[in-house]
């Protein structure tokens, strides 16, 4: 009995997890995607079949699945598989309603509309080729050709229900009860002891949406802005331990002032117990009263008869914020960093070694996949663990990361991809901006500056999209080696500091000017860097030997530009602009974001 290639997949994915307004929405969203795949994954094994990729379920697995299956049952299996699947999304489904039930109560008509949305969004699909005269390759090449044919053939229905929109897809109608307007219920659910954390302001949600929310898994994820102030935090441990301890207790009777128990609102996010708090309570525009009673999710008019007892607290509040501020030197940033990392031409590298190395190659591609997982998630866990990771499977990474430091973690993750594949290369976009933005535009914008970095001629690149609030959109792009070289840490401290070193903000405007005279890096072009660097700069007596090697770092940065354009066919971007722009981008890094 001939044995046969079996490729499985589903989707749809970067829609759903792009369908997020919390950090929480994000991270289920990409956790229950994984868990359906290990769902399917574990089917098959139960089958028999001999998983090929991914190489084990020991990180996120990816939502391709590929396996060796006899030949004679590779139907059965594969429709146990999105059976395996399909059952799994009911469990998720069926244990978020059951929490919401504890909420509030639910009719019929509510469960029934639940149970329509959540029947089966899923679209799956996948073919198996017969292994003939232990062709691995040939079998491979077949089913995943079919795989893509399948794909255009439009194979489910389209789903149109009346009625207001959900505020996380947009699409999809959002759910009530009988009678019943769905922002009046979803309102409701929000005046719940739990429900404020659950359940924005003005948010209404459908059955799938509401799947993120309310399923329970016993892990929480930081918010935005919590991701946004972990450095200013950091700070504020080492430089004010008071400061912040005083804050705290500052908070603590302020939030017992309005009749609420402390204990409610603690998180572990900043990682310190001198703030045990969300990020958000960290900014100043927060502990103003209508600001304030949202973010605790508290009803106005049932703590009015508390404001004049309360106004106390909230000054004494203000004033212990404002001076943890003064003591540290800085406000925390507002802007956080959503960071996207994909192997390059990564269907070519398989294609290429399934098909002289068959099956034993693909084996061996999965295992390394498998291992930069794991890299991916010490890097996270250790070396940058103010970010947060949302997905770290295959050749794929998804985190979210306070904005000063997502280049380094990109540029850490790309080079430990190119070691642990023996030379492969990755590519990253980032995407800055505001914690207040939507986080779904902002994964979007993320994965645009992915392509971005993926239409350089040689990938191996480093995109990032800065959405500055009020400001000019930034898109700036370079080679992972150019950025090493450049050294965007040293600038944003040279932005950011005082004295001998030290870079006036005026330089990227400077550049940006020479720029549209002067595009190429030629000799012209550095006579004028030279001239701006010192006149944008503190160079006192001493430090002339320090500017002309900054200088020299600048002017290569930007002649590497020119050097890969003379090189190959493809579009480059002019080097004096894009120099401009990545000064730019650690001036605004070292401002924390202009605040």
């Amino acid at each position: 009995m001939n044995d046969a290639v079996l490729r499985f997949t589903f989707g749809p994915v970067q829609p759903f997890i792009a369908e997020a307004r919390r950090t929480s929405d994000l991270f289920a969203g990409s956790r229950i995607l994984a868990e359906l795949a290990r769902a399917a994954v574990r089917a098959l094994q139960e089958d028999g079949a001999q998983l090929v990729y991914p190489a084990d379920l020991s990180s996120d697995p990816p939502n391709v699945i590929v396996a060796r299956v006899p030949w004679s049952q590779a139907e059965a299996s594969a429709q146990r598989a999105a059976q395996a699947l399909r059952d799994r999304w009911l469990q998720f489904a069926d244990e978020a309603l059951q929490q919401l039930a504890r909420l509030v109560p639910l009719d019929e008509a509510f469960r029934d509309r639940w149970h329509r949305q959540t029947a089966d969004p899923w679209e799956i699909y996948w073919a198996a080729a017969p292994i003939e005269r232990d062709d691995y390759a040939t079998a491979f090449r077949r089913a995943t050709a079919a795989v893509a044919a399948l794909k255009k053939t439009r194979t489910f229905d389209q789903q149109v229900e009346a009625g207001p929109k959900d505020a996380l897809s947009g699409t999809r109608a959002a759910l009530a009860r009988a009678g019943e307007d769905p922002r009046s219920f979803w309102r409701t659910v929000r005046r719940r002891p739990e429900g404020a954390r659950l359940v924005g302001e003005h948010e209404r949600l459908d059955a799938v949406s509401a799947v993120k929310r309310f399923f329970d898994f016993d892990v929480s994820f930081p918010s935005l802005p919590t991701i946004a102030a972990r450095p200013f935090v950091q700070e504020a441990v080492r430089q004010a331990p008071q400061a912040l301890e005083t804050y705290r207790d500052a908070f603590d009777l302020l939030v017992t002032s309005l009749g609420e128990e402390p204990r409610r609102y603690r998180r572990v996010g900043l990682g310190t117990d001198r703030f045990p708090y969300d990020g958000s309570f960290l900014y100043e525009a927060t502990p103003e009263w209508p600001a304030l009673l949202e973010e605790l999710g508290l009803e106005p008019s049932a703590v009015e008869p508390r404001r004049a007892t309360a106004e106390e607290s909230l000054r004494r509040a203000r004033r212990a914020l404002t001076e943890l501020v003064r003591a540290v030197g800085r406000r925390p940033s507002r802007y956080v960093a959503v960071l996207v990392l994909d192997g390059d031409s990564m269907g070519r590298w398989l294609s290429e070694a399934v098909g002289t190395g068959g099956e034993a190659a693909h084996r061996a591609i999965s295992q390394r996949l498998a291992a930069f997982a794991t890299q991916a998630k010490e890097l996270v866990e250790n070396r940058f663990a103010n970010a947060a990771a949302v997905y770290l499977g295959g050749d794929d990474v998804v985190a979210l990361v306070p904005a000063e430091e997502a280049v380094p973690l990109a540029l850490a993750l790309a080079e430990a991809f190119h070691r642990i594949t023996e030379g492969r290369t990755a590519s990253a976009g980032i995407a800055i901006a505001h914690w207040l933005e939507p986080l779904g535009d902002l994964l979007r914008a993320a994965r645009a500056a992915e392509r971005a970095a993926k239409r350089l001629p040689r990938k191996r690149a480093v995109a990032v999209e800065l959405q500055p609030r009020g400001g000019e959109i930034v898109r700036a792009v370079a080679e992972y080696e150019w950025l090493k070289g450049l050294q965007i840490e040293d600038l944003v401290e040279r932005f950011r500091q005082d004295g001998p070193g030290s870079l006036s903000g005026r330089l990227p405007t400077d550049l940006r000017l020479a720029a549209r005279a002067l595009p190429h890096a030629d000799e012209a072009f550095r006579a004028v860097l030279a001239r701006s660097v010192t006149r944008q700069g503190h160079w006192p007596a001493g430090t002339a030997a320090e500017r002309d090697r900054l200088v020299e770092r600048l002017h290569a940065f930007a002649r590497a530009y020119d050097a890969l354009r003379d090189d190959s066919a493809g579009a480059v971007p002019e080097g004096p602009a894009q120099l401009a722009d990545w000064l730019a981008l650690a001036r605004f890094l070292a401002r924390g974001g202009g605040e």
